[in-house]
């Protein structure tokens, strides 16, 4: 599961095929492609993934009382190969 971070109103928001997602305060946006693996971000979004075998898993054992269970998370390099950054006046124009 793609997502991206908004470091200005830390909003997290899911990426979606095709459709255009931006934050509360409009400083970070981003979409998945057609093919689901690869990702645009726009202006300051900060990419992350959840290891979806593991919240899959979190999901399964998730406990009525107490701690919650864990699961993977991470921030996506910069520079990746399935996500595309465009800043936001670049998005602005198109």
């Amino acid at each position: 599961m793609k997502l991206f971070f908004c470091p200005n109103c830390q909003d997290v928001i899911k990426m979606i095929p095709e459709a255009h997602r931006t934050c509360f305060c409009g400083a970070s946006g981003g979409y998945c492609e057609k093919d689901g693996l690869k990702a645009v971000t726009i202006g300051k979004a900060v990419s992350l993934g959840f290891d979806n075998w593991s919240l899959k898993i979190a999901l399964d054992l998730r406990p009525r009382i107490g701690r919650g269970k864990e699961f993977k998370a991470f921030v996506i390099p910069e520079q990746c190969f399935t996500i595309t950054h465009k800043p936001a006046n670049e998005e602005e124009q198109t």
